[in-house]
């Protein structure tokens, strides 16, 4: 039988890794009260290259949305769940001719020059792939920069890090269907902050 004191030290690392676990989940203060009205821009890669937006064909024939339009998706959805406006998508795209943002600053000039009365929202997706390379799988692996921008002043009003970890899916999926769950359960965790406000 183990003695209570040397259960008791066994007990120090599991508590330090649920700490550190904790410690890196976003806890951040909402974002200003003007924020009311969002343009989510199309998504970029770390390089700040553009990330697939339109439907892609897969090796099967099968027609399935690009990873930028799926995260983008996902933010309107989970923002407009929060109570603020999203401008539409299809609005977006005619007023800003589906101009990708690279940097936080070409998100605001992109909002302003298409005179949206809307902040920019900026995402850039530092890592996003299978937790190990074969068409199915039960986790994603992702890392991404959400920011919020004030097209006025190209200032950076609110932003959150997800730090490099797996996203759990819950069930083993296939190609864009484990894209679409990860992408849900991200923006969710992203935008805590927004929803603490609008519940506030």
């Amino acid at each position: 039988m183990v003695p209570t004191r040397d259960r008791s030290l066994a007990l120090i690392p599991l508590l330090g890794a649920l700490a550190g676990t904790f410690a890196c989940a976003p806890r951040l203060a909402p974002p200003p009260s003007s924020v009311r009205r969002i343009a989510v821009l199309p998504p970029c890669d770390a390089s700040g290259a553009p990330l697939a937006q339109g439907a892609l064909v897969t090796s099967y024939g099968a027609p399935v949305e690009g990873l930028g339009a799926i995260l983008a998706a996902a933010a309107r959805e989970e923002l407009a769940q929060d109570g603020l406006q999203v401008v539409d998508p299809g609005v977006l795209e005619a007023s800003t001719g589906g101009r990708v943002p690279a940097s936080p600053e070409a998100a605001a000039e992109i909002v302003a020059a298409a005179k949206l009365d809307a902040t920019a929202l900026f995402i850039r997706v530092r890592r996003w792939e299978f937790a190990y390379p074969t068409l199915r799988t039960n986790e994603i692996i992702a890392s991404l920069d959400a920011m919020l921008v004030d097209p006025t002043t190209g200032k950076t009003v609110w932003e959150v890090r997800r730090p490099t970890k797996p996203v759990p899916l819950r069930s083993e999926l296939i190609g864009s269907q484990a894209d679409v769950v990860a992408a849900r359960e991200v923006m969710r965790e992203l935008f805590a902050s927004i929803g603490r406000r609008a519940s506030g």
